[in-house]
């Protein structure tokens, strides 16, 4: 069974008040949401996240956060709250529906949602966020690069040897391959929620990435998703 987590926390203290979101004006629009795992500096120990909600076709952004932990439903309830009371753009509103990644955390929000007359469609795809995401960590990236090594031509084509995993690490998750003490040898895939897949056969990184890569195109396949060539 999966850990729902925390509860979610509505009224008096938490910013998604049903009552107050449920009396503003709802504009026929759809907004993607999500929370995504940022990159880890090395000297850094836990893993931050940056939370986006964006409004569809135009790819406005109207809510934005970074949190320091695994990312709660009260986080997500608090990001959609704040892009409907002070969007970074516009003026106050709520939307007619949401798109959000499937997620046994948000279950608890979904209701409250539906409560304020908003629609929510659980997907397997976010293309907006995935565009904002990957222009975020580029602007990360460019400030980091100087000084940076770069991949010779060999090791830049992994990721087209490894599909699978390259889109899975850009913005679905991370994997970790290695020796673990009290387990072994280990090969695994995570996603914001917990463990995907995990596998103590292999003994190599070459046996490792090849279980991994066949792991991930299964689950691609399984969530309808077009891996990316």
């Amino acid at each position: 069974m999966v850990d729902p987590g925390e509860q979610l926390k509505l009224g008096k203290g938490a910013a998604f008040v049903k009552s107050q979101l449920k009396r503003m004006r709802q504009k026929d629009e759809t907004w993607e949401a999500d929370f995504r795992a940022l990159p880890k500096p090395i000297m850094q120990t836990a893993t931050h996240y940056v939370g986006m909600v964006l409004s569809q076709p135009d790819g406005f952004l109207l809510a934005h956060s970074e949190i320091s932990q695994s990312p709660t439903v009260n986080d997500l309830a608090t990001l959609l709250a704040h892009a409907m009371k002070r969007p970074l753009v516009e003026g106050q509103h709520r939307p007619s529906r949401i798109l959000l990644r499937k997620n046994p955390k948000w279950k608890s929000l979904l209701s409250a949602l539906t409560d304020i007359g908003v629609q929510v469609d659980l997907v397997g795809e976010l293309p907006i966020v995935d565009l904002e995401f990957n222009e975020f960590l580029a602007h990360m990236n460019e400030a980091r690069s100087a000084g940076a090594i770069k991949p010779s031509k060999e090791q830049g084509k992994v990721e087209k040897t490894f599909p699978a995993i390259a889109q899975w690490v850009r913005g679905y998750g991370h994997i970790e391959i290695g020796d673990q003490e009290d387990f072994g040898f280990i090969a695994r895939a995570l996603d914001y929620g917990g463990l995907v897949f995990e596998d103590d056969k292999p003994r190599t990184l070459a046996e490792s990435t090849a279980a991994l890569e066949a792991a991930l195109a299964r689950w691609f396949e399984n969530e309808g998703i077009e891996i990316e060539k």
